[in-house]
């Protein structure tokens, strides 16, 4: 008989336990200020680059209260969104407002005990630095979460103190190197390709500078290689880069036509063996997706659907650069934008969007592996990069806009992977400051473009 009455109670408990689950995730998917019932469908605006009126100067100063003779600071992410939320300027809760819509923020810190022997060690990898050495007993740990695509950013600026081995020889000449070796024998330079890549089964694309090569070993029914006819990938011009990704999208065009339920199209492009890279020859990998993206792309784009349903139809992309823009984390080349976003993979992880794939958009990828290969002696990359669908109509513009992903790998000489548990389960975790690295591209950038 008491067991009887237990059931009751049991599925009483069973039920409440599954509804706070729900809240919890609900509480980290959408701020509570901007939640709305999934029940009424909204169209969805399009991408468009939001002009402003107000200059990321004009919000450091008003919003953020921070003096323009002062330098923003990620680690202070958190006061200056809480300056712009409690500010009496409409403008700056706005910003807020659309900021918290898209990103949860955590301020945290880990505290650590040191022993008298290990304190010593620790001040010789810091340089006997007080203020460092402080810092390390408390470390102020920064999380920036999307709540739509649901990548995460621990920042913890301590973290680009740990100490690193050196290699006896340069990454510079390491990677001259191995580009030199590898002329060799490569398969895709001069006409050797003509015997030593297949085709796609409507036949070759060849361009100038680039041409096309069926990709052997195939992860999807639409896939190809575009295979620059400079061997070096590091120091590709602009014009090499324009040809490559003209000719990539020729090819979509005709698979396209072929089958138009392959209509998503996708692009990666690994450098050096460091990033994965099988041949050190230009080459870059395009395919089509079957009606949906490829899961991680998909994600975003599933993600950005939701926004615009809980936010009455605003477009997850253009709020996204527009938060980006107003925190002065975004170069403008034309109308494509440089974008080193609060959510990256690893340190050196940046964006590039833009609404159509054209010369401005090549012109920043350009002045990008120019900063990172010529200024930062960066040598080893991975690229991901997706248009939008090609059985969407683009007389209005898309809901998707083109969007370029890249990090550099470093340092390419060291044994050690630059990706590790944390990056592949859990999540990202970044020593260096977002905005120091957006100002050494600003300055190589502006320098070029003079």
């Amino acid at each position: 008989m008491q067991l009887r009455r237990d059931v009751p109670i049991f599925f009483f408990l069973l039920i409440t336990i599954f509804l706070l689950i729900l809240l919890f995730q609900l509480h980290y998917t959408v701020d509570p200020s901007t939640r709305a019932g999934l029940s009424k469908l909204i169209k969805n605006q399009k991408f468009r680059i939001l002009t402003n009126k107000y200059s990321s100067l004009w919000y450091q100063t008003n919003c953020f209260q921070v003096q323009q003779s002062q330098k923003l600071v990620l680690e202070k992410l958190p006061e200056y969104l809480k300056n712009s939320h409690s500010s009496k300027n409409e403008i700056c809760r706005q910003f807020a407002t659309i900021f918290n819509a898209l990103f949860h923020l955590d301020e945290i810190y880990g505290s650590l005990k040191l022993s008298p022997i290990y304190l010593k060690k620790i001040n010789q990898w810091l340089h006997n630095n007080d203020v460092l050495l402080e810092q390390i007993r408390k470390q102020r740990i920064i999380k920036v979460y999307n709540r739509y695509t649901h990548e995460e950013m621990l920042y913890n600026y301590m973290r680009s103190q740990r100490p690193q081995t050196k290699s006896e020889i340069s990454s510079e000449s390491y990677t001259s190197k191995l580009l030199e070796d590898s002329k060799k024998n490569c398969d895709f330079c001069g006409k050797n390709y003509l015997n030593s890549t297949a085709e796609d089964t409507f036949g070759r694309l060849e361009h100038r500078l680039s041409y096309t090569a069926a990709n052997t070993f195939k992860y999807d029914r639409w896939h190809t290689l575009i295979v620059s006819r400079n061997h070096d990938t590091l120091h590709l011009t602009e014009d090499e880069i324009v040809d490559m990704f003209e000719l990539t999208k020729e090819w979509f065009r005709k698979a396209h036509s072929i089958e138009p339920m392959y209509a998503c199209p996708e692009m990666i492009w690994d450098a050096m063996p460091k990033s994965g890279a099988s041949q050190m020859h230009t080459h870059l990998q395009a395919s089509l997706g079957f009606d949906i993206y490829y899961g991680n792309i998909e994600r975003i784009r599933q993600g950005a659907r939701l926004y615009a349903q809980l936010n009455n139809g605003r477009n997850y992309f253009s709020d996204y650069l527009s938060v980006h823009q107003i925190l002065g984390l975004t170069i403008p080349v034309g109308n494509a934008h440089i974008v080193v976003h609060l959510t990256p993979i690893k340190d050196l992880e940046i964006m590039i969007m833009g609404e159509k794939l054209e010369r401005n958009f090549y012109k920043a990828l350009h002045l990008v592996f120019r900063t990172f290969v010529d200024d930062l002696n960066e040598y080893s990359f991975s690229l991901g990069m997706y248009l939008p669908p090609m059985n969407e109509s683009s007389s209005n513009g898309h809901d998707i806009p083109v969007v370029c992903r890249l990090v550099f790998r470093n340092p390419v000489t060291n044994l050690r992977s630059d990706i590790n548990g944390l990056d592949l389960y859990t999540s990202s975790v970044i020593g260096k400051d977002r905005y120091i690295l957006h100002q050494q591209l600003k300055d190589s950038i502006y320098k070029r473009l003079k």
